[in-house]
């Protein structure tokens, strides 16, 4: 063992006349341990809503759509083709977005529609994930919300009710449901843009529609203003013809869309081309800022407690000045009595660092593993306990910003200890 580490660990964990030095340190442990949790529990409640967000986007809509400003893509059968022969794309299914005003017991609400195939937008989406038979339910077990979303795509099918001569149905957006004050089974009007002649001049159509079932992705933007409808009823109720508004695509990885998206584009026609991560780009974007922000903010408890670690190596200075004094006079080098408190100072970061990377991945261990924090129903994505993944790379980065800042403020102490004059010490002896 070097002479250095040896007296190191002495002045370090040897009982001290002035307690107040010993104090010092476990505070400076204390302070470096508090940020790196807050660090890692911080950016890993962020990353888990940052991928319950992305999922709940990329489950809600399709990765790519192919669409026409004017709501005019009328034979797309050849188009569906050629992008099912895609290597990329894994589905494909028509749609249609049009607004209307829904009424139910409340007001009249501005609603988004979203006509679909319900035999084939859940091969495109994860609609069957999200679809409930009560607003702000319990999430049911995957068999349950198996048969739920079954029978609610399958009663919500235009065809399916004509055979069996029963109200065309609608499902609503969760908030939107609530806006409405409307429940399953109750009627809401549809008033479209679409007019007709009457003898009193022109009237915008209504269309009366049983609430069938709740859309619940856990976004307010889309839980408030989203409505799913058969395409085909909507094509009627607008008088469209065989047209659409585009098509929905679903490829193999969601990160991958705006690349996708470009190669699709070559193969569409003249259609327009977007993807989701383009339409969403603001909403991660500050994501991604906040997330460095808080980084940054966090990374200052570290900081404040590295000042901790420099009061208590001078103070610590101070006190051995005379032992220091004795090192030099037999032959210590400066860089000997740099290297003694250095190692302190290491020490000190060491602890406070690895003792706070096991405390935050244990917090993180437990808001995943328990209900420990109840989230109210629609403010996360993704139900009602607060999101947390552990990204291995945030987790790196947290622990060697700590170690870094300590091994930093220790340079200042160490030279000074150093550069002490070892006469001074004696003279007053």
């Amino acid at each position: 063992m070097r002479y250095e580490t040896f007296i190191g660990k002495r002045y370090l964990f040897s009982p001290r006349q002035d307690r107040s030095i010993s104090v010092i340190t476990w505070i400076s442990i204390g302070g470096v341990a508090l940020g790196v949790v807050a660090l890692i529990v911080s950016t890993s409640v962020m990353n888990g809503f940052r991928t319950n967000l992305r999922n709940a986007v990329t489950g809600s809509l399709p990765h790519v759509t192919i669409f026409a400003w004017d709501d005019a893509m009328g034979n797309y059968s050849e188009l569906q083709k050629r992008l099912m022969h895609h290597p990329d794309v894994k589905s494909v299914a028509p749609y249609i977005f049009k607004q209307a005003l829904l009424t139910g017991r409340k007001k009249p609400k501005g609603a988004l529609l979203r006509g679909i195939d319900p035999q084939q937008e859940k091969d495109v989406t994860r609609i069957a994930s999200y679809l409930r038979e009560e607003v702000y339910g319990f999430t049911p077990s995957p068999e349950k919300q198996k048969k739920i979303s079954a029978r609610l795509l399958q009663r919500l099918s235009y065809p399916e009710a004509r055979t069996n001569r029963i109200k065309d149905g609608i499902i609503l957006g969760a908030k939107l449901a609530r806006q409405l004050e409307v429940n399953l089974g109750e009627s809401v009007k549809l008033i479209s843009s679409e007019h007709r002649l009457t003898p009193i001049g022109d009237v915008p159509r209504i269309k009366k529609l049983e609430v069938i079932g709740i859309f619940e992705s856990g976004i307010s933007g889309y839980d408030e203003v989203l409505a799913f409808i058969d395409y085909r009823l909507l094509q009627k109720i607008y008088r469209m013809q065989n047209n659409i508004t585009g098509l929905g695509v679903r490829i193999g990885d969601p990160e991958n869309a705006p690349d996708v998206a470009d190669k699709l584009n070559e193969i569409s026609e003249g259609y327009i081309v977007g993807n989701w991560a383009d339409e969403n780009k603001s909403i991660f974007h500050v994501m991604k800022l906040e997330k460095i922000g808080l980084f940054l903010i966090l990374s200052s408890i570290i900081v404040v407690a590295a000042f901790n670690i420099i009061s208590s190596l001078i103070m610590l200075v101070l006190e051995k000045s005379r032992e220091i004094a004795i090192l030099k006079a037999i032959g210590a080098k400066d860089s000997g009595i740099r290297r003694i408190f250095f190692f302190q100072g290491l020490v000190i970061g060491s602890l406070g660092t690895i003792g706070g990377v096991l405390v935050g991945l244990s917090i993180c261990w437990a808001l995943m593993s328990f209900d420990i924090i109840d989230i109210p129903p629609g403010v996360y994505p993704g139900g009602n306990r607060i999101p947390v993944l552990i990204d291995w790379f945030d987790v790196a980065l947290a622990t060697a910003a700590s170690f870094t800042i300590c091994i930093l403020v220790t340079l200042y102490p160490s030279y000074k200890a150093s550069r002490l004059n070892p006469v001074d010490p004696l003279r007053y002896e």
